[in-house]
């Protein structure tokens, strides 16, 4: 589904020609004629689990949201697909999330219809992988619904991603947070 874990899989197959392995990406449809109207808003959807960064997100949103009061943020997601179950990890993280204020929505698990709907009119998604994702679904989701990405440059996501968002090399609280607040500000760089 990448260049990344094509690398991954020829790594030391050296009786089958590189040329003979394919990379098919991941495909989304793109309904939208014309993006929508977006709103002040800022996106996490994921897995809630460590590898996807989403204790980054939690803590960036903490830090920047007193100041930004006119913007909400969503954390879409739970620990396994389609399970409202979470474990202490995900219940500290959640519980942070909500003490954040009412500006800081968490969602829990969503079908993919809901997830599109908020696509459609968040203006920012954060996508801090901290492990290497093999594609990056959710990058190429957001683009087709016209959404500014910022996004760590791991694993496939800098295959789906290029130019057209802002990828982190070694993404941390610090780099997220500038690129974020850069983001929060500058209403042309979002479009």
């Amino acid at each position: 589904v990448s260049k990344y874990i094509k690398s991954q899989f020829m790594e030391g197959l050296q009786l089958i020609r590189n040329n003979k392995v394919h990379v098919l990406y991941n495909g989304v449809n793109k309904k939208l004629k014309k993006f929508p109207r977006k709103k002040k808003e800022v996106l996490f959807v994921g897995r809630l689990v460590s590898e996807k960064g989403v204790e980054l997100y939690v803590d960036v949103i903490n830090s920047v949201a007193s100041n930004h009061p006119d913007w909400s943020f969503g954390l879409i997601g739970s620990v396994r697909l389609g399970e409202e179950n979470y474990n202490s990890y995900a219940k500290t993280l959640i519980e942070k999330f909500q003490n954040i204020g009412p500006q800081a929505k968490f969602f829990g698990f969503k079908n993919h219809c809901f997830v599109e709907k908020k696509m459609k009119t968040a203006s920012i998604i954060v996508i801090p992988s901290i492990w290497q994702e093999p594609f990056g679904l959710v990058a190429a989701e957001a683009m087709s619904n016209g959404i500014a990405v910022i996004a760590s440059k791991v694993g496939g996501i800098p295959e789906i991603v290029r130019r057209n968002g802002i990828l982190i090399q070694d993404i941390n609280y610090d780099k997220l947070k500038k690129s974020l607040l850069e983001l929060l500000k500058n209403e042309d760089l979002r479009i």
